[in-house]
């Protein structure tokens, strides 16, 4: 009696990785790592590819170091180059030990070798390179500190959670495609602006010169940073902070008078190119002397300007309603003083910024009245007189102070080192520092970099390392799609529900077209029997088009 075998369908998901893998290897990224962190031979699979493995998930997984063992059975390899699975499983356990491997080699250099791959192979231009840091919350007790210092510490949180230890993460940007360049990992309580001298050492390694501009926010501005960076023929940009003497000093004069100004900037609003934004510069005050020997520039924005008048009305709203819940709380308890009840009036006021911009009045009242003595009625009543202090608390708006207060609005001064820098190009050049912001929220919010949920320290080293490279990248990936666009006149790609146009694409909205494309196999008896595959739609051999990727390629079977 014979027994006919089952036969069994078999799915493999191929997505947007072929995307991926081609970048990597353009970038000779498989290659360089493998001068870093050699392979030992005494494992089936290579630390180098699991850590390649570990780049993909954190590009197109949606919950990145989740369930990775899961993650890998459920794609078909052969898109990745192998020509035959590995019968080795991708633990949790494993990647660990890849991460261990890349902590201990020189990841410095590593990260060098892999910047200038990509800036040759790709012509990456870095004449202009943004700067910033963010923190990275953690979960969890990771004590102890890494070899190169690096520790967990509490620190201004920009996740606004001061009750947790974090990292600070340093990225660099240049200005063609906001590709990183560079990255540094910092204890959680480290100075922004300590950072900075460290990073331009790096940046003139990569680039091998130093006259590129260097853009940072204005941690960048002081003068160990800027005297450091043009003392060895370097260029910077940063903004002023607004707490320089010079800065109240020029708005104080805005304060007493206008000033002309003229138009310098139009162009469409970000998020709505329906509506014009104007930057302006003023005349007769662009340029003064800043350290001695430093230009500073005073621009004018509208849409800041709309932001400043709707900041300062809510600060005044929220500031009246304090002071209502503070009036009902006078004459009593800790606030029966006049002085203690102007004291806390003008709290309210100086935690608004707002001490300027209203009036405050206490105002004294007398209570008097008899009051009949107890004992027996009789003819003679017998009275009392009694006297009750009591006070009042009084606000109002200064109408002068907020005329004047409004000559300010949407001013931002830009410092140059270099004078022959037009302020337009100047305006222009600093303008590009969003795009770094969007390469952190991309970090925490598609990449899910926060919180750290690592037991060892020098893991979560490593693993931001891996990071940065899963943020180049995807960075790469748009910006060639957006390049060759631009440059063959291409219609926008209908990435969007309903066949709607991406004139922006992302990568990770070009990843996702390629969701769900898999492969099949029927297998019976541990034989193949048949395979098939999704056949892929008009825009998504338009994407493998605009990345020069074959089709054959991006199957690779």
């Amino acid at each position: 009696m014979s027994t006919a075998f089952e036969k069994k369908l078999i799915r493999l998901k191929v997505d947007g990785l072929p995307l991926i893998d081609s970048i990597m290897r353009r970038m000779r990224m498989r290659q360089i790592l493998f001068e870093y962190i050699p392979d030992s031979k005494r494992g089936a699979i290579p630390a180098v590819e699991t850590l390649l493995l570990l780049v993909i998930n954190m590009v197109v997984a949606r919950d990145p170091l989740y369930e990775l063992q899961q993650w890998v059975d459920s794609l078909d390899l052969r898109c990745l180059g192998y020509g035959k699975r590995p019968d080795t499983k991708f633990s949790d356990d494993r990647f660990a030990r890849a991460l261990d491997k890349l902590f201990q080699a020189d990841r410095a250099s590593l990260m060098t070798s892999i910047v200038v791959s990509a800036v040759r192979t790709f012509g990456l231009d870095l004449s202009r390179i943004h700067n910033d840091c963010t923190s990275v919350k953690a979960f969890g007790r990771m004590e102890g500190k890494t070899s190169s210092g690096f520790e967990l510490h509490h620190g201004h949180s920009k996740d606004h959670r001061p009750d947790l230890k974090q990292l600070v993460f340093c990225l660099s940007i240049c200005e063609d495609g906001a590709v990183p360049v560079h990255h540094k990992v910092y204890s959680g309580n480290t100075n922004d602006a300590s950072t900075h001298i460290e990073t331009w050492d790096t940046l003139c390694l990569i680039h091998g010169r130093t006259d590129f501009i260097y853009v940072g926010d204005s941690k960048l501005c002081g003068q160990p940073q800027l005297d450091y960076i043009t003392d060895n023929h370097g260029r910077a940009i940063t903004i002023v902070p607004s707490n320089w003497l010079e800065v109240e000093r020029f708005r104080n004069m805005l304060r007493a008078g206008p000033i002309s100004k003229k138009l310098l900037l139009r162009r469409p609003r970000p998020n709505d190119e329906s509506k014009t934004e104007y930057y302006s510069v003023y005349v007769g005050h662009t340029v003064t002397q800043l350290l001695d020997k430093y230009s500073l520039w005073w621009f004018v924005s509208s849409e800041k300007r709309k932001r400043d008048r709707y900041s300062r009305e809510d600060r005044l709203r929220k500031a009246e309603a304090s002071l209502v819940e503070l009036s009902v709380k006078i004459n009593r308890g800790k606030l029966k003083k006049k002085g203690d009840i102007e004291k806390a009036a003008f709290e309210i006021l100086t935690k608004r910024h707002l001490q300027h911009l209203m009036g405050i009045t206490v105002k004294t009242h007398m209570e008097r009245k008899q009051v009949l003595l107890r004992g027996r009625v009789g003819n003679k009543f017998q009275y009392k007189r009694t006297c009750r202090v009591y006070y009042s608390l009084h606000w109002e708006r200064d109408r002068d102070a907020l005329r004047r207060e409004t000559r300010v609005d949407g001013l931002f001064p830009l410092l140059s080192t270099d004078p022959t820098i037009h302020p337009r190009d100047v305006l222009k050049i600093y303008k590009y520092q969003p795009r770094l912001e969007k390469r952190f929220s991309q970090f925490k919010s598609i990449h899910r970099a926060a919180p750290l949920l690592f037991k060892r320290i020098d893991r979560i080293e490593a693993n931001m390392f891996v990071f940065f490279l899963s943020l180049m990248v995807q960075a790469i990936i748009e910006r060639m799609i957006r390049q060759q666009i631009k440059e063959l006149k291409f219609k926008p790609l209908k990435l969007y529900p309903e066949d709607r146009d991406a004139p922006h694409p992302t990568t990770s909205q070009i990843l996702k077209t390629f969701d769900g494309i898999s492969t099949y196999k029927i297998t019976q008896e541990d034989s193949t029997i048949e395979e098939y595959k999704d056949p892929l739609d008009h825009t998504q051999r338009q994407v493998l088009e605009l990345l020069d990727i074959e089709e054959e390629e991006y199957w690779k079977i």
